[in-house]
């Protein structure tokens, strides 16, 4: 074999593969440069509540973290698949010599070009176990996707409905701070004619400053939660002029199962659990592969070689077959499967606690909601009250009869408020509640008959 000849194919081989190299980094440099946490197109005007929801999916800082905890889970499925692959390489070797206490100083060459196969035929077990504990791994941070887009909706609705009340908040100190005003004017112009004295005065607009105090802090709520609820819809910075105030909430028709019902039917939906289960039967797997590196492994190989030098033991060819039995292991296997173990009762209880919290959590959402039923009633009863006494203030108003409209039209928007506040309430507890049961809980509401009203 020519040398020079041998040493060029060698020299092209390394340089394409350096090439190719340089362009799978610039690739995946750029592709990593145009890849963006968040969205960039504007937000509709007006804002509605199903197309809040409908961006659950949309770019977020907290979903892409759990997709890149579900890449690195599936990179260690094909890690521990890769242990019983087929695994090839190329080999080049250049070697020049010149033989010691020759006659002659003639260099000779010694070059080779071989390619070796190896795969591991089987390990009884243990890599099929690695899998398995991986494919687990996958499993579960599936899973948490899935919880972690069930959370995100409860946080649009929240962030959605803290603007909706912030904006009527604001509404309703605009009016008070408006009869607040329109009070103390009065009685500047009753001051300058003598009718009122100064503390009087002094007494108004301290109740105006107090009052108007409430409409800047307000004010700035409204910017608050709309920067907010921007950012939970994974475009922050774009504040929503009008949001508009949802309507038809199914929520709130729903009758509210038996506590038992719920609580049972988390114990076997719950998302948070199934995550554990998942990593449970992964660390069960591992103690399993560990308990296997003990065992014996069946391995073959082969290889070819070209060589510009002709010896005796250069081969054309070779295959072989290796089995491998350990005899002992300086107690690296025990202390594997020990430290597997530790991971495997850890989980364990963090399991049976988990359980114990989410029959908590059951319980208590269960009587919010039943507390909140009462208070919508009270609520309801008290707009009805509201309306009709701003409707009597109106019409002595419009007949020129001394009145307190002002403070009327404030306390119909107050009460509005608090309505709102409850209905909102209750849709937030189901949705929480939906989450817990692994979406089971409109399903149990469903197939009970609605809760009569107490008159």
């Amino acid at each position: 074999m020519n040398p020079l000849g041998f040493a060029r194919n060698c020299c092209r081989l390394i340089w394409h593969v350096a090439l190719l190299s340089f362009v799978l980094i610039c690739v995946m440099a750029q592709a990593s440069a145009e890849e963006k946490p968040f969205d960039s197109r504007p937000l509709p005007e007006p804002l509605t509540l199903e197309y809040a929801l409908s961006q659950v999916k949309a770019a977020h800082p907290e979903l892409q973290r759990i997709q890149a905890e579900i890449q690195a889970a599936r990179a260690e499925e094909e890690i521990a698949e890769s242990a019983t692959g087929i695994n090839t390489k190329l080999e080049a070797r250049m070697r020049y010599y010149q033989p010691s206490g020759g006659a002659n100083n003639r260099i000779y060459d010694d070059h080779k070009l071989g390619i070796f196969v190896d795969k591991v035929i089987y390990d009884f077990g243990r890599s099929d176990l690695r899998v398995q504990a991986a494919r687990k791994d996958i499993q579960s941070q599936q899973i948490k996707y899935q919880d972690s887009l069930a959370q995100r909706r409860i946080d649009i609705m929240r962030r959605y409905f803290d603007v909706v009340l912030a904006d009527l908040q604001f509404y309703r100190y605009n009016e008070e701070m408006s009869v607040a005003f329109v009070n103390l004017d009065k009685l500047r112009d009753k001051n300058e004619l003598g009718q009122v004295s100064d503390i009087e005065v002094l007494e108004q607009e301290a109740k105006y400053q107090k009052v108007r105090k409430k409409y800047i802090q307000s004010q700035n709520l409204q910017r608050i939660s709309r920067a907010r609820l921007a950012y939970s819809l994974g475009r922050p910075g774009q504040l929503s002029a009008t949001v508009a105030r949802p309507e038809n909430l199914p929520h709130l028709k729903r009758a509210l199962p038996e506590v038992e019902v719920l609580q049972a039917q988390a114990l076997e939906h719950n998302r948070s659990l199934q995550i554990l289960r998942a990593r449970i039967s992964a660390a069960q797997a591992r103690i399993n592969a560990a308990r296997a590196d003990g065992k014996p492994v069946l391995s073959g190989g082969a290889e070819a070689g070209a060589y510009s030098k002709q010896r005796a033991r250069y081969d054309a060819w070779r295959v072989n077959l290796y089995f491998t039995v350990p005899l002992t292991t300086g107690g690296r296997v025990d202390a594997a499967m020990a430290k597997e173990r530790a991971v495997l009762y850890k989980l364990k209880a963090e399991l049976a606690d988990r359980e114990e919290q989410i029959r908590q959590q059951i319980l208590e959402l269960w009587l919010q909601l039943d507390a909140l039923r009462i208070q919508r009633e009270q609520t309801q009863v008290e707009s009805e009250y509201r309306e009709l006494y701003l409707d009597r203030s109106r019409a002595l108003y419009e007949l020129e009869v001394k009145t307190d409209i002002g403070d009327a039209m404030v306390r119909v928007t107050e009460a509005e408020q608090q309505a709102l506040q409850t209905d909102y309430n209750i849709v937030l507890a189901w949705e929480q509640l939906d989450a817990l049961t692994g979406g089971m809980a409109s399903s149990a509401a469903g197939q009970r008959k609605p809760q009569q009203t107490d008159h």
